[in-house]
């Protein structure tokens, strides 16, 4: 197959050799390319529903030599797709055969099983055990993170005092790093697409010996060295934008265990932040 054919096409022309099974992987392809960009074979395998072999299969008569060989190329490609546009036209196409309001939910139903079937009670246990040990928690997110870390911000600050966001990045700003101590915790989300700016802030975090929490999606592998504990969260759906239910999902439980650990210390928060809310509100 010719270099000089992109990737929908080398895929294209090679439909009528592939099964019933390939095809779907094609199919997918065509309706969700970035999912195949930042995801591994056997998290797509199972997605798709179809077997890693399969996805194998279906890489080498696209021409590619494995499933390695055809993400790089599904992300040169993606330099030059326009994401959100696009997304939001495969969106609107694909309304007749499920409707969006329905897909919408079955896509953010989906993220949640599959990030917490990998995510025991034990390590959700055990990460606020730390956050509760730690002198301050800062809670970092840039660009879309944002919201993410600010709703952890919030859930924690109700909990436990000493809670701060770590604006670091934020207008360019990074003096604030030097403000961390030793006993300080930082929770640090982080998604596909990454910016080099948040990758060089945790790897600033790790080099400064401030443990992390990383809520990130899968792959892993270029970061997971620069954290402490690790939560994968599946996001990639179907639709205009990824889905962010479960990470929100993650941070409640991890609260809700770390107000179970604080106790009568977490009850007595609550109150005085109660007596307080009282004189701001009608």
């Amino acid at each position: 197959m010719g270099d000089n054919m992109n990737t929908a096409e080398r895929i294209k022309t090679s439909l009528d050799d592939m099964t019933k099974s390939e095809q779907k992987v094609a199919a997918h392809y065509f309706k969700a390319p970035e999912d195949f960009a930042f995801n591994t074979l056997s998290f797509m395998a199972d997605k798709i529903e179809v077997s890693t072999t399969t996805v194998i299969r279906f890489c080498y008569k696209a021409g590619f030599d494995g499933y390695k060989d055809f993400q790089e190329s599904v992300k040169e490609s993606l330099k030059f797709f326009k994401t959100l546009p696009d997304k939001f036209l495969r969106t609107v196409d694909n309304a007749e055969d499920n409707p969006h309001f329905r897909k919408t939910i079955n896509n953010t139903v989906y993220c949640i099983e599959k990030t917490f079937e990998n995510i025991s009670e034990e390590k959700i246990s055990n990460s606020a055990e730390i956050i509760k040990k730690a002198d301050r928690v800062f809670c970092f997110g840039a660009k879309e993170s944002f919201c993410l870390a600010h709703y952890t911000y919030t859930r924690l600050s109700s909990i436990r005092n000493d809670v701060f966001m770590l604006m670091a990045g934020n207008s360019g700003e990074i003096e604030s790093l030097l403000s961390l101590k030793e006993n300080d915790f930082c929770i640090f989300f982080l998604f596909h697409r990454y910016t080099r700016l948040s990758v060089k802030i945790l790897e600033t975090l790790n080099k400064l010996g401030i443990k992390v929490i990383l809520v990130t999606s899968p792959p892993v592998d270029e970061i997971e060295k620069n954290a402490e504990i690790i939560f994968e969260c599946s996001v990639n759906v179907e639709s205009i934008k990824n889905s962010y239910a479960a990470p929100l999902t993650l941070i409640d439980c991890l609260c809700d265990s770390l107000a179970i650990k604080t106790g009568e210390k977490a009850l007595d928060h609550m109150k005085n932040c109660e007596k307080l809310f009282k004189e701001f509100t009608f």
